[in-house]
């Protein structure tokens, strides 16, 4: 894969955040920041959708 990707801003997520591990040491500052930015979109559409999320739970688990 990395044949196809030989610039470093088309490397996907999980290779990309490898980047900033290096040999001597790990810049975990900037790899945090990175986890940051990546789970954010998600935690955001959670809350937004978060009264569904828990009806369809609820409505899941209750019969008839």
């Amino acid at each position: 894969p990395l044949i196809f990707l030989n610039s470093e801003s088309l490397y996907p997520w999980p290779l990309g955040m490898m980047v900033y591990r290096g040999e001597f040491g790990t810049d975990w500052h900037l790899i945090l920041a990175f986890i940051t930015l990546t789970i954010l979109p998600t935690i955001i559409v959670f809350f937004l959708a978060q009264k569904h999320v828990v009806a369809g739970l609820t409505a899941g688990a209750l019969k008839g």
